[in-house]
C-alpha cells in the first residue's frame, strides 16, 4: 500500500517541523519553498524559545499609545498611517480584539498552547542534536523607568494568571547577572525556565537534514497555483505540477496568497520586525535581554550580538524602514555601550492575524488542505508543537493539545 503523499508548502521553521513529524509518522512528505529552508523570517528573530509570550500585541491600553506609535521614534510598535487607513477593516478587527475580555481569552489560548512548546521541541531534539546551539540562561525583561514598570503590570498579571513564573529583579540583581549593561534600567523580570538559541538557522537546517535523511523530499520552486480536486490537491510549480493526497500550508506572511488560490481568504497581515547585528570579540551578555523602552531583545549569538524585535505595521511590500534599524542601534548602544561596529541589518515579515492567534486546522472548503500559519512573533517558539498538532490532524488521531480557538472557521 502506498503511503499518503503530503505537500508542506513553506520551509520556515513551522513547515520544517510539520514535515519532520509527518515524515516520522510514515507519510511520504515533500517540502516546497522557493527559498532555502529556514532562511527567511525563521532566521532573523530574537532567538528565544519564548514559552512565556502569552501576552498579545493587542492591549486594552493600546488606544492611549496611538500618538506614540505615529510620532515617537523609539516606540516598540510603529504603524504606517496611510497603510493602516488603506487596510482599515483589518485595523478595526485588531482594535476590537484590544478589549480586555478579548485579550484575556487570547492570552489564555496562547498560554495553553505555549505550555507544550518546549516538550515538543525536546521530542525533535532527541534525534536532532543541537545542544551546542541551545543555552539555558533565562531571559530578562528590563524596564527603563517606574512608569514603564507600572504600565507593564497588566501584562505581568496576565502571565502569572496563566502560570508563567516571573521573578522580579532589582538593579543590583540585574547588575550581578549582567555586569556589562549600562545602569539605565529601573528594574527587571526574569522568566523562569526560558531558554534560547545562538544559531536559529543551524537548528532549522539540522531538523531539515534529518527530515531528508529519513526519506523526505524538497522542491525549491515557487507555487504558482493550487487546485483542490475530488480526492487530492494539485500543486502547480514553476516547472511541473504534482498531485498530493493532502497539503499543509505553512507559508508565513504569504499564506493568504496561496489560500486565495483555493477560494479562501483570511485577514492576514504582517508584523515587520528588524534586527541589527553588531561585531564583538568578547562575551558581553549571558542571556537574551529585552528592553521595554523600544521593544527589542539583545542576544549574544554565534556571530556577534543581535538586537532584534520591534513591531511595524506597514505591509508586505514596502521597503525596510532604515529609521527602525537606526533606532534599534541607538537604543542598543545606550544599554550596552561596548558594542562594536554594525555588521548587518535585516527585516523579516511575521504573519499576524487581528486576534493574535494562529490559524491551525483543516480548511472549511477544501477537505485535503490544512492550515498552519499566523503565529505572529512567536512562530519560532510554537513551530514544534504546531508540527505535532498538524501530524495528529492529518492522522485523525486524538491529542491533548487544545487548538479549538485557532480553527480557520473563526474568520468565516
Amino acid at each position: 500500500m502506498n503511503k499518503p503523499h503530503i505537500a508542506v508548502v513553506g520551509a520556515g521553521i513551522v513547515g520544517i517541523c510539520s514535515a519532520y513529524f509527518l515524515n516520522k509518522s510514515g507519510f511520504d512528505v515533500t517540502l516546497i519553498d522557493k527559498n532555502e529552508p529556514g532562511s527567511m523570517t525563521s532566521y532573523g528573530h530574537a532567538c528565544t524559545f519564548a514559552d512565556y509570550a502569552s501576552v498579545p500585541v493587542n492591549s486594552p491600553s493600546l488606544f492611549k499609545q496611538i500618538p506614540s506609535m505615529l510620532f515617537k521614534k523609539d516606540s516598540p510598535l510603529a504603524v504606517d498611517f496611510f497603510y493602516v487607513i488603506k487596510n482599515l477593516p483589518w485595523a478595526l478587527k485588531f482594535l476590537n480584539n484590544c478589549r480586555k475580555d478579548k485579550v484575556e481569552e487570547i492570552s489564555k489560548s496562547l498560554a495553553n498552547f505555549l505550555r507544550h512548546s518546549q516538550l515538543s521541541y525536546d521530542e525533535i531534539f532527541e534525534e536532532v542534536k543541537v545542544s551546542e546551539h541551545i543555552k539555558n540562561e533565562e531571559n530578562i525583561y528590563l524596564f527603563d523607568s517606574k512608569k514603564s514598570y507600572d504600565d507593564y503590570k497588566y501584562a505581568t498579571l496576565l502571565r502569572k494568571k496563566n502560570n508563567v513564573e516571573v521573578l522580579e529583579l532589582n538593579k543590583k540583581e540585574i547588575h550581578d547577572l549582567e555586569p556589562n549593561l549600562a545602569p539605565v534600567y529601573y528594574s527587571g523580570q526574569l522568566f523562569v525556565g526560558s531558554r534560547h538559541t545562538t544559531n536559529p538557522l543551524a537548528i532549522s537546517k539540522k531538523i531539515f537534514d534529518i527530515f531528508l535523511s529519513n526519506g523526505g523530499k524538497y522542491i525549491k520552486e515557487n507555487v504558482k497555483n493550487v487546485l483542490q480536486k475530488e480526492n487530492c490537491v494539485e500543486v502547480f510549480l514553476e516547472n511541473k505540477q504534482v498531485e498530493f493526497d493532502e497539503m499543509i500550508l505553512c507559508a508565513g506572511a504569504w499564506s493568504n496568497n496561496i489560500a486565495n488560490m483555493v477560494g479562501e481568504n483570511f485577514p492576514l497581515d504582517t508584523e515587520r520586525g528588524y534586527h541589527v547585528l553588531f561585531e564583538t570579540e568578547q562575551q558581553l551578555i549571558n542571556r537574551p535581554i529585552a528592553w521595554s523602552e523600544s521593544g527589542f531583545y539583545l542576544i549574544q549569538i554565534d556571530d556577534g550580538v543581535r538586537a532584534a524585535g520591534t513591531v511595524e505595521i506597514a505591509g508586505l511590500t514596502k521597503p525596510p524602514n532604515k529609521k527602525r534599524t537606526q533606532m534599534i542601534e541607538n537604543q542598543s548602544r545606550k544599554l550596552l555601550p561596548q558594542l562594536g561596529k554594525v555588521k548587518s541589518t535585516w527585516m523579516g515579515r511575521r504573519p499576524t492575524l487581528p486576534d493574535a492567534k494562529p490559524i491551525i486546522g483543516r480548511s472549511i472548503n477544501n477537505k485535503n488542505i490544512f492550515y498552519a500559519f499566523g503565529h505572529q512573533h512567536i512562530g519560532w517558539t510554537l513551530a514544534a508543537v504546531t508540527g505535532k498538532v498538524i501530524d495528529s490532524l492529518v492522522k485523525e488521531s486524538s491529542t491533548n493539545i487544545d487548538i479549538s480557538s485557532f480553527h480557520p472557521s473563526r474568520f468565516r
